[in-house]
Formats: structure tokens, sequence, C-alpha cells
């Protein structure tokens, strides 16, 4: 066809930055990649950056993943408002953006959940801001004046809790050994207020996780709700518990751009967007929604965003060559989930691998995911980033 297809494309995520890279270069497609960032982070490997670890290997600049991209505009800015009548989006800015078909990708923000105090007094790790501050205050607490023991609570024992708070004891051995110091008594806690850890694994794979934290260190409160925070204190329905760093990892929930636009979008499961059998918002058949933001089952899990870039961008390349577009099918992903250096947990159906294994595991599905957006050479140089570790 001869006919140019417009294609904006919002979020410089997973899906987002995923589904540009397949348009890339294809006859009759312009492409506009609208982010709030100038580079895409790969979250998965931000509790590696947490402990220590180079932050190359969460940090990819967009600059560099479509250098080779000629039909691919990448625009800093936010969108604020959308048009589906019109086909525009209107950016916070004042910038205005036509499209032929939308596609909204933006990941999630942190989720509070009202708890009051929680923003005030607790650090994050939902992106690479956050979590070099986190590591900043790491340091400083592993080096300052020592109490013993030192306390931190890492509330939330779903993956990205369980990565990070496994983790702590080796970093804080780390941190002595660079500042030629004796090590910190230090005592990490993991809170949540599910009945185990890791709740979206088997509750095999659950066991054998909190089996391992506590062979760590770790001490597990389960069943634990949150009602307040203050400084240096969680306060929970069945008591107190103090600490000197409380880490928020608990909660996260799509960004308010959605709710802002209920004329174009339906929330359903957790603020998601209804989408339907094409992953189009109901009655925008121009306007697709995918990754994070979508309500399909296995939404929250970068192998989703992925799954979903690849369908939208093949049936907008279908709907460009005048042919039907397919319909969605949800893809079970595979869980993977570190818990302190060389060990991790892998679900895939119900098989279960624990340990070293699982951990050789999980640096190939790292490898994986730098192979998506980086040539072969250079997403090799970017997964070996994680070897590497910064001066603290």
């Amino acid at each position: 066809m001869s006919k140019k297809t417009k294609v904006v494309i919002v979020g410089g995520g997973f899906g987002g930055v995923k589904t540009a890279l397949l348009l890339a270069n294809k006859p009759g497609v312009e492409v506009q990649l609208i982010s709030n960032n100038t580079h895409f982070e790969y979250h998965g490997a931000l509790y590696r950056s947490a402990v220590g670890h180079s932050p190359r290997e969460v940090v990819m600049p967009l600059k560099d993943i479509f250098a080779r991209a000629k039909n691919v505009e990448l625009v800093l800015d936010s969108a604020g408002f959308v048009d589906a009548k019109k086909k525009r989006i209107a950016s916070t800015s004042g910038n205005i953006y036509e499209y032929d078909a939308a596609v909204f990708a933006l990941g999630n923000t942190v989720n509070y959940f009202g708890i009051p105090g929680l923003e005030k007094y607790t650090s994050t790790m939902n992106d690479i801001s956050s979590t070099i501050k986190l590591r900043s205050q790491l340091v400083k607490l592993f080096t300052g004046p020592q109490r013993a023991p030192l306390r931190i609570a890492v509330v939330g024992a779903g993956a990205s809790g369980v990565e990070l708070a496994a983790e702590l004891p080796a970093f804080a051995q780390i941190v002595a050994t660079q500042h030629n110091i004796t090590p910190p008594n230090i005592k990490i806690v993991l809170i949540d207020g599910a009945d185990r850890v890791l709740p979206m694994f088997s509750p095999k794979a659950s066991a054998k996780t909190t089996a391992h934290l506590k062979k760590l260190g770790l001490e597990i409160h389960l069943n634990v709700k949150v009602e307040s925070c203050k400084t240096g204190a969680i306060c929970t329905a069945t008591g107190l518990l103090k600490a000197d760093l409380i880490i928020w990892t608990a909660g996260s929930k799509p960004v308010d751009f959605f709710a802002a636009n209920p004329n174009v979008f339906t929330l359903g499961r957790g603020g998601r967007v209804v989408v339907d059998e094409h992953l189009q918002a109901q009655a925008h058949k121009d306007v697709y929604v995918l990754g994070d933001n979508a309500d399909t089952p296995y939404s929250g899990m970068a192998q989703t965003a992925l799954h979903d870039a690849h369908f939208v961008a093949e049936n907008l390349l279908r709907i460009h060559a005048g042919k039907q577009p397919k319909h969605y099918k949800a893809r079970k992903p595979i869980y993977v989930v570190t818990a302190g250096p060389k060990w991790a947990v892998v679900q895939q159906g119900d098989k279960v691998v624990t340990g070293r294994r699982g951990w050789r595991i999980r640096r190939q599905a790292d490898l994986a995911i730098f192979e998506n957006f980086e040539p072969y050479k250079q997403a090799i140089k970017t997964w070996r980033q994680a070897n590497k570790r910064t001066k603290l």
C-alpha cells in the first residue's frame, strides 16, 4: 500500500520500545515513540543496582536502541489527554500528536494504598533514580555509627522484595570490605500481608524459597497488615516493628493517565484498562493498550509486555496491508526470581527448579531480555555488566 500509517507509541518501557522496534524500517509505517525518559530501564535488574552492581545493565539509551531505525522518531514528552474521535494525543506540555493508531504502554508507578506515612518514611526501588538513592542510604547506614543490630525492613515478599532482601546480607559484607571496616551486624526483616512469600508461585516453590531465605538469616513476618509508617517504625495490626531503614516494594499501579481519560479507557482489575480481543480499548479500534496497563491474565510481567508488543506490531502491519487482525492469546510466563547470590527459584507450569541451576536459568533469561533490544554482541556486553560493581 502507498498510504502511510502513522503509529504513535506512548511509553518507553518493555511494551512500547519493543513495539517500536518491531515496526522499525517497515515500509509505509511512521512511528513516534513518546517517552518521559531518554532511556529504557530493565526493572528486573534494579535490585542488583541497589546492591552495588553497575547500573549499565539497567539503563539503555533509546537513541542507541533505535540508531538504525529510520522511521522511528524519539520524542521526550508526557501524554496528558487523548481525543479518540479526532485521533490526537495532547501532551502535558501542550504538544499535539496525530495518529492513525495509538499504542499505550506506560508501565506502573508505586502504589502506597493510601496508608499514612508510607510515601514520606519509606524508600523505594521503582526506577533507576530511586534505586541509586536507596543504594546510597544503604551504604551510609552500613558505614555509619553501629548499633547492634541494624534493622532493615523490606515490606513486600513478592519478586522485588525477595530479590532485594536476600542480597542485603552479602551487600553489607561487600561495603565493609570496600571501606575497610568491621562488617555491620544487620537484621533483614521481610514483611508481607500474604500467608507466604512469592504468592504468585506454587506453595512448593514458596516453601523452598522461604527455607533458603531463613538460611540467609532473614526474619520473615507473614499475614502482617501495615497500617501506618513513621520515622524508624512500621505500625501493624499486631504491633510496632522498628527499623533503621524501611523499603516499600509491596505495591504498584498503572499511572494516573488512564483514569484521567475515562472517555477512552474503561478500567478493570487493579486499575488496568479493559481491552478486547485485539488489545484495543473498548469502543476505540485504533487505540491499543498493552503490557502492565492491559487487563489481561498475565499483566505485570516483562514476558507479557514483550508478547503483547509482538502481537500488536503484527496486527498493525496486517491492517496496513489490508489483512484481518489476529485474536489475542495470553501466554503463561515462566516465573524466575533470585533469592541471594547465585540462587534463584524458577517455575514453569508444575516444574520447580531452585538453587544454582535456577540462577543460571535467570541469567540466560536476562540475556534474552537484552537481545530483545540490542544486537547480540552489544547484548552480551550489557549482560556482563551484572558482574561489575561500582565503587561504593
